[in-house]
């Protein structure tokens, strides 16, 4: 009877120790997995200083990384869904760089990500740039509000859409041009953090924070998803198959997401188109044909940053369960019917920034859009997973354009921050709303008027269309804050 007990209590031990042991890492894929999987929609390119890189094929001049898609919310932070077939993977590892005479080209990586990009905003307006191939990340500092000083990102690198389209699900429709970059770019703040997250289902990720989603669901005009994130990592199937499109079943995200092999010694390409020696690097700054505004812009990113470092100021980190509650906290009730610009709650988004200059976004004088606000095509519109029509295919078309309406009813600010959300420098509190139903917007359409040249400024611009900026909540060491609201 003794050596029963005993055999039973070893093997309870062990069924413990397996159940809290850490997960096994998948079987991994080499980079022959990018190279042979990306060839069909694009060129390899052998470039000083950056090695093999990946050029699209079949783009439009003005295309740029991070606009064929929409932004959603899940586990791992701000999530980008691309439209294109090459989409699950460029989007997701590795970095983007911009070369004079090329075009915009990807550089491998095998760390995966829901998204490598920084973050700007304002009041009006949300922007978002590829993170370039000089962004090295590690866990100890992640990236943070210092990434456009540091690594010299310019306004054409941006792409920025009023927030209240921010929940477009073919979000190309609604990105202003880009020659209102500098302007836009002028009067927001950076608001990147991206740092890692524990996660039971995938161990641990990168998680992309920054802008506070409720604060952003408060504005917009669509309903902006959360989803529970479930990625495919098995690289006995990668192996077998091709890349498919992320799709949105309910309220989960499937993506494709095999563990990469850091690479041990350089691997190339099966087929290399060109060699690119001494290239010309673009980092956005082309279209700024003031000197003195550029002097100017990097003068804003110097203040804005106030000689912070990654080591002085690294992305502050999120705690899964809040993440996980909160991703879930999207399920309605039974017989629960949610519209969009549903009231606020107290909380803002964990993991979204609270660093120097996230509380004072400026706003701009009201324009009219230049490129016309369109009825989107519902997300249901995305290409058949794993079907092939080219680059961009999937893209939902566009219907004729409509005036656009009168912004919504703006939501007041909480002062309580959720554990886990950055509570940096000039940490600001903002609204939160509810995750909604899709509605189409039923605001009556205003008046348009006669574009305006924007005039940058320091100061915050009030006009009776523009969104005004919300009051804020003071923390210790906000920069000029109380001078900030006297001006109000």
């Amino acid at each position: 009877m003794k050596s029963k007990t005993i055999v039973f209590a070893a093997l309870l031990v062990a069924a413990v120790m397996a159940l809290f042991a850490p997960r096994q890492a998948q079987a991994g894929v080499t980079f022959s997995y990018f190279y042979e999987s990306l060839l069909p929609y694009g060129d390899w390119v052998d470039v000083d200083h950056y090695g093999y890189c990946w050029a699209p094929r079949g783009v439009t001049p003005d295309w740029r990384p991070y606009i064929d898609g929409y932004w959603t919310y899940t586990d791992a932070g701000w999530t980008w869904v691309s439209y294109e077939d090459f989409g699950s993977i460029t989007y997701h590892y590795g970095r983007w760089v911009r070369l004079e005479d090329v075009g915009w080209v990807w550089k491998p990586d095998y760390r995966w990500g829901p998204a490598w990009v920084s973050w700007r905003q304002s009041d009006r307006y949300m922007g978002w740039a590829p993170l370039p191939p000089d962004v090295a990340y590690n866990e100890d500092n992640g990236v943070g509000v210092w990434v456009d000083r540091d690594y010299d990102i310019g306004p054409s690198a941006y792409a920025f859409c009023e927030t209240r389209y921010f929940g477009a699900p073919a979000i190309r429709n609604v990105i202003v041009p880009v020659q209102r970059n500098v302007d836009i770019l002028d009067v927001t703040v950076n608001i990147t953090n991206i740092t890692y997250i524990n996660t039971r289902d995938h161990g641990r990720l990168v998680y992309c924070g920054g802008p506070d989603y409720r604060w952003l669901a408060a504005r917009s005009e669509r309903p902006i998803n959360r989803l529970e994130l479930v990625l495919r990592t098995d690289g006995d199937w990668v192996r077998r198959g091709r890349p498919e499109f992320a799709r949105n079943a309910g309220l989960q995200l499937f993506i494709d997401a095999p563990v990469i092999e850091p690479p041990h010694e350089r691997f190339a390409p099966p087929h290399v188109a060109r060699e690119i020696r001494a290239p010309r690097i673009d980092r956005g700054w082309g279209i700024v044909a003031d000197p003195g505004m550029r002097e100017r812009i990097h003068q804003r990113y110097q203040e804005q940053t106030r000689g912070l470092t990654a080591q002085s100021a690294p992305a502050y980190r999120v705690n899964e369960n809040e993440v996980r509650s909160f991703v879930r906290e999207a399920r309605p009730a039974p017989g629960v019917v949610q519209t969009a610009g549903a009231q606020a709650s107290a909380q803002p988004t964990p993991g979204s920034h609270r660093g120097p200059g996230a509380g004072q976004p400026q706003a701009v004088p009201p324009q009219q859009p230049a490129v016309q606000p369109q009825q989107q095509v519902p997300p249901s519109a995305q290409p058949t997973p794993g079907s092939h029509q080219g680059p961009g295919a999937g893209q939902p078309q566009a219907v004729p354009p409509q005036q656009p309406v009168q912004p919504q009813q703006q939501v007041p600010p909480s002062a309580q921050p959720t554990p886990g959300s950055h509570r940096g420098p000039g940490a600001r509190h903002t609204p939160a709303a509810q995750p909604q139903q899709p509605v189409q917007p039923s605001a009556q359409p205003q008046a348009t008027t006669a574009p305006q040249r924007v005039q940058p400024s320091a100061q915050a611009v009030q006009t009776p269309n523009a969104i005004a900026t919300p009051a804020q909540q003071v923390s210790p060491g906000q920069r000029s804050g109380q001078a900030e609201q006297a001006q109000r």
